[in-house]
């Protein structure tokens, strides 16, 4: 995350809606619904599309704005949506179906059907690759890395060589949790491999043809043609550009469905018919660290509490397009939600709609104990936190204000005190900063972050011998090849699809960027005091290494 951060609320078109069953004591909370929505209408706009499930019916629908702004195409029901990280959830079903099928065992090590990855230092279980604790580098990352970023097109078949060309790990499997979408790629393309069709033909089989979604399918290549689309697109000012998507890998992203289509997969979850309800049960299990550490996150849906609820939910995100759908099963309540535009806010959304329809059954939080704080209680908070190698926020007070940075970088925001220990970022409405001793956990929507506290005091670049860290660098893993160099008395780290990364000193024999994917390089020597490589960690990818060719 760079700062500052302008990220908004954004207004939609309204042009059509359909209101399904309403019974006399659902009126207020639709009648709060619509004014809810009416609240993002905006004329020749990227839109959304809305619907809620009670009890196995759907009792709301709406769609809003535009799926096309050039021919001014309509959002309606049966427009067709990217739901990104939504599809991990499609590929965690069809595992456990084929668990029960006795295709694989959640607890087999990948390489039994991964053989191309035999020369990880660890075995990783199908069961860690569907709940984010399997430690290997993000696809995403990865891809930017070499240079391609979402808009860069980029099939299934090229993404998993991609994958299976990794040597390294971030980190052991089972010690940590870290949220990507290499583990559901290579998922799916061990179901390939065991049921010898294109995820595309199981997804199909397994899912789409018996909850009758027609107009559902799992996408592996850019230039297919997807009927009824809606286009992604990112606000600039008062106008909006198109932001293509180009990269088509299966598992973790790129199932594109309707909100018609979507709705029957949440009824599904609510009365299955497909699957059991113990399968489900599964998916939602919280999953457990090797050191006891518990994380709300089973295999492709979410947990957590809100006002006293159990919920389960998912979001996704990807370039424009945006998708949540919530659970509460207690409640038999479900929200379905589907955007084109970046920066839609369909989380705040979601957890509005359950205050209308489900206020009777929620138990309030305890009010905080603290509310305020003095110029020398928020001195604690002050300090550098690193999110993740090279990336670190600042916090800094003035007065009797806290405020947040990014080390060596101008620009800061005030943070605004909301309960005990903990202060809302006020220019992204669905994050907070929550102060605990030593770190800080970043909430953005529905991801948690922990920074743990440092001390930075780098070396001056004018004392450190630049000119031995100049020259070419390769990785091996990934085929990408990155220069060093010093222009204006700055080292440069220069690429040439990614252009010029400038690399600020952190320690002696270590350098830092501002650019996630390419976050802290460690300098290693030879007994001659000659730099013989780097190695490269980052936002997601950790421990990469880049040996000096010239």
């Amino acid at each position: 995350m760079k700062l500052p951060i302008k990220w908004t609320l954004f207004l939609f078109s309204a042009l059509s809606f359909g209101l399904c069953s309403s019974q006399s004591n659902q009126k207020d909370p639709v009648r709060k619904t619509d004014s809810l929505l009416k609240v993002y209408q905006q004329a020749n706009a990227p839109g959304m599309a809305v619907a809620i499930i009670k009890d196995g019916k759907v009792i709301y629908k709406k769609t809003y704005g535009l799926a096309n702004l050039e021919n001014k195409t309509p959002i309606t029901d049966s427009t067709a949506f990217n739901i990104a990280s939504v599809s991990k959830q499609f590929t965690a079903f069809i595992a456990l179906l084929a668990e029960q099928e006795g295709k694989l065992s959640l607890d087999d090590d990948i390489r039994i059907y991964l053989p191309e990855l035999s020369r990880l230092p660890y075995k990783i279980t199908i069961r860690q690759l569907a709940n984010h604790t399997h430690g290997l580098a993000n696809f995403s990352e990865i891809k930017k890395l070499q240079g391609f970023g979402d808009e860069f097109k980029v099939t299934n078949d090229v993404g998993v060589h991609t994958l299976l060309g990794i040597k390294s790990i971030n980190f052991p499997p089972g010690e940590n949790y870290q949220y990507n979408n290499t583990g559901f790629t290579l998922l799916a393309e061990i179901l390939h491999r065991v049921y010898k069709k294109d995820f595309s033909q199981i997804a199909k089989k397994y899912i789409f043809n018996p909850l009758h979604m027609k107009n559902t399918v799992a996408i592996d290549d850019p230039d297919k043609i997807i009927p009824n689309l809606a286009e992604s697109y990112q606000p600039k000012g008062s106008t909006f550009l198109k932001l293509p998507i180009g990269q088509m890998v299966n598992g973790s992203s790129n199932i594109y469905t309707t909100l018609d289509d979507l709705c029957k997969w949440a009824v599904n979850f609510q009365n299955p018919v497909q699957g059991n309800r113990a399968l489900y049960n599964t998916m939602q299990r919280n999953t457990v660290l090797s050191s006891g550490k518990n994380i709300e996150y089973g295999l492709g849906l979410q947990t957590e509490k809100y006002k006293g609820l159990d919920v389960v939910f998912h979001g996704g995100g990807t370039v424009g397009y945006r998708t949540y759908i919530l659970h509460v099963p207690s409640q038999q309540f479900s929200v379905v939600l589907l955007g084109n535009k970046q920066s839609f806010e369909g989380l705040l959304i979601a957890y509005q709609l359950i205050d209308f329809f489900l206020k009777d059954q929620q138990r309030l939080p305890a009010l905080p104990q603290k509310t305020a704080y003095t110029s020398s209680e928020l001195e604690k908070f002050k300090g550098v936190y690193e999110l993740n190698p090279g990336n670190y926020l600042e916090i800094s007070t003035e007065g009797k204000d806290l405020y947040l940075g990014t080390y060596n970088q101008n620009g800061k925001e005030p943070l605004q005190v909301i309960g005990d220990n903990k202060f809302k970022i006020t220019s992204i409405p669905t994050a907070s900063l929550t102060f605990h001793n030593g770190s800080v956990s970043l909430r953005i929507a529905d991801f948690t972050y922990n920074a743990k506290k440092t001390t930075l005091n780098p070396p001056k670049l004018e004392n450190m011998a630049l000119n031995k860290l100049a020259g070419f660098y390769r990785n091996e893993e990934f085929n990408t090849i990155y220069q060093l160099l010093i222009e204006n008395n700055k080292l440069i780290a220069r690429h040439p699809l990614n252009g010029d990364i400038e690399l600020y000193p952190l320690h002696p024999t270590s350098f830092y960027s501002t650019t996630e994917y390419f976050g802290q390089l460690d300098f290693k020597y030879d007994k001659n005091n000659e730099i013989t490589e780097f190695i490269l960690s980052g936002a997601n990818m950790l421990n990469i290494e880049f040996k000096k060719i010239k």
